[in-house]
C-alpha cells in the first residue's frame, strides 16, 4: 500500500464534501422553478417526462437531492471527527482489538499520549461559529438589500421564504446554532449546522461509544438504522438526524478492518462488480423514497424516507474504501469544491432566494444562472477571508487552551 493513499482517500473525502454542497445549492436553485416545488410538494399530478418529473421521480433526483445530501455531510462528519481521536489514544486505535484485522496505514503522531480535548473544544467550536456568524450577517445584508415578498405564482417553497426576522434577537439566535430551535428564517441551511455543532460537543461520548461497540459492529449498525427509521416515523428529528454521525463513528472505528477487507474483495474475481453495486445501491437507497413516492402511503412514506440514511452511509463507505472512486475524486475542480464546501453551504442561500425574487416565477432561470456562478465567487471569498482565518484562530485557541501540548495542532485535524 503507497504512502499516497492515506492521502487521497482524505483528498476524495473532501471532494464528496463538495459534491455535497453542489447539490444542495442546485437543490435550492431547482426549488425556485414553481413546477419543481410543485412537484417536491406533491406527486399527485406530476407529468411523466415533465420537468417536475425529471427532479422529483427520475433517477435524476440524485442531483437535486439536497436534504439527502446533509445526511452525507453527517456520516462524514462522524467519520472525520471520530477518527482523528483514535489516531492519538494508544489503547483506541481503530481496530487495536485482537480480533480486528489490519490498522489504518497512517503513521502514528509524533506525540501519542492520547487526544488534546482541552485543545480540540475551542479549536471546533471557533472553527464553526466564526463562519456561522458571518453568514448570517451577510445573509441579513441581502434580504436588507433586497427585501423579500410573496408572490402567490412564485411556488410553496419560494412563499416560505418570504418571512425573514432581521430583529438582533433573532440574528444572535441564529448564530448561535445550539441555541435556535426550528427552522431559521434568515439562512435556513444554518439547521443542519445545530446537529453538527451537538455532535461535535458530544464527540468524547461518540469516540467511546465507536470503540466499545466494535465486536458487535452489525448489531450496533441495525440499532442506529432502526433508530433513524423511528426517528422518521415518529417525526423526532434527534433520533432522525443523530444515528447518521454514529453510523459515520463506526465506520471510523472500524476503517482499518473494512479497508483491508475490501483490498480483499477488489481483488477476488467479481470483486469490482460487487464494489459497483454497492457504489449504486448508496445513492439509489439516498433518493430511494422519491423513486417510490407515487406509490407510497403511510406508514411506508416514512419507512422509505429512512432509507436515506443507509444510502448516505454507504456513499461515504464507498469513497472512504474503494481506491477506484478516490481516484475518480482527486481531480482538480472537485478538491477546489471540496476545500469552500463549507464556506458555499453558508452563502448559497440568500443569493438564491434574492436573485429567485428579481427575476420572478417566468424567469427563474435567470436568476438560476447568475446565483451559482455568483455563489462559487462568494464562497471563494468566504473562504479565503473568514474561513482560513477562522482556522488559524481556532489552531492557537486551541494551542493556549492545550494543557500538555504547547505546539498548535494541525487545524484540520478536527
Amino acid at each position: 500500500m503507497s504512502a499516497a493513499e492515506p492521502r487521497t482517500r482524505l483528498v476524495a473525502l473532501d471532494a464528496l464534501r463538495g459534491v455535497a454542497a453542489v447539490v444542495v445549492l442546485v437543490h435550492h436553485v431547482s426549488m425556485t422553478a414553481p413546477s419543481i416545488s410543485a412537484a417536491y410538494s406533491s406527486s399527485a399530478n406530476v407529468a411523466i417526462f415533465s420537468t417536475g418529473w425529471w427532479a422529483t421521480l427520475s433517477p435524476l433526483k440524485i442531483f437535486f437531492a439536497g436534504p439527502e445530501f446533509v445526511l452525507v455531510f453527517f456520516v462524514l462528519s462522524g467519520f472525520v471527527l471520530v477518527l482523528a481521536p483514535l489516531r492519538r489514544w494508544p489503547w483506541m486505535q481503530p481496530d487495536a482489538h485482537p480480533a480486528a484485522g489490519t490498522q489504518i496505514p497512517v503513521a502514528p503522531p509524533a506525540h501519542s499520549a492520547g487526544y488534546d480535548w482541552l485543545a480540540y473544544y475551542p479549536r471546533r467550536v471557533i472553527r464553526l461559529a466564526i463562519p456561522v456568524l458571518v453568514s448570517v450577517g451577510l445573509a441579513a445584508v441581502w434580504i436588507a438589500l433586497v427585501p423579500r415578498s410573496v408572490d402567490a405564482n412564485a411556488g410553496a417553497w419560494m412563499a416560505k421564504q418570504g418571512d425573514a426576522g432581521l430583529g438582533i434577537g433573532n440574528l444572535l439566535r441564529e448564530a448561535s446554532i445550539v441555541g435556535y430551535t426550528g427552522r431559521p428564517d434568515v439562512n435556513p441551511p444554518l439547521w443542519s449546522l445545530a446537529w453538527e455543532m451537538w455532535f461535535s460537543l458530544l464527540l468524547p461520548i461518540g469516540v467511546i461509544l465507536a470503540v466499545a461497540t466494535r465486536r458487535w459492529t452489525l448489531a450496533w449498525v441495525a440499532v442506529l438504522l432502526a433508530t433513524s427509521t423511528i426517528g422518521y416515523v415518529l417525526g423526532i428529528e434527534p433520533l432522525m438526524y443523530l444515528p447518521a454521525f454514529g453510523l459515520g463513528a463506526l465506520l471510523a472505528a472500524n476503517h482499518g478492518s473494512l479497508l483491508a477487507r475490501s483490498t480483499r474483495l477488489a481483488r477476488r474475481r467479481g470483486g469490482t462488480l460487487a464494489w459497483a453495486a454497492i457504489a449504486i445501491l448508496g445513492p439509489a437507497l439516498l433518493i430511494g423514497y422519491w423513486l417510490a413516492r407515487p406509490l407510497l402511503s403511510e406508514p411506508w412514506n416514512s419507512l422509505a424516507l429512512a432509507l436515506r440514511v443507509p444510502g448516505a452511509v454507504l456513499i461515504v463507505a464507498t469513497v472512504a474504501l474503494w481506491s477506484p472512486v478516490q481516484r475518480l475524486l482527486s481531480g482538480r475542480l472537485l478538491g477546489w469544491l471540496g476545500a469552500i464546501s463549507f464556506s458555499l453551504y453558508l452563502v448559497h442561500f440568500p443569493v438564491v432566494v434574492t436573485f429567485a425574487q428579481l427575476f420572478g416565477p417566468e424567469h427563474w432561470w435567470w436568476g438560476a444562472l447568475i446565483s451559482v456562478p455568483l455563489s462559487l465567487v462568494l464562497a471563494q471569498l468566504m473562504y479565503r477571508w473568514v474561513e482560513l482565518p477562522a482556522q488559524a484562530l481556532a489552531t492557537r485557541a486551541g494551542a493556549a487552551f492545550s494543557a500538555s501540548h504547547p505546539r498548535p495542532e494541525a487545524a484540520t485535524a478536527s
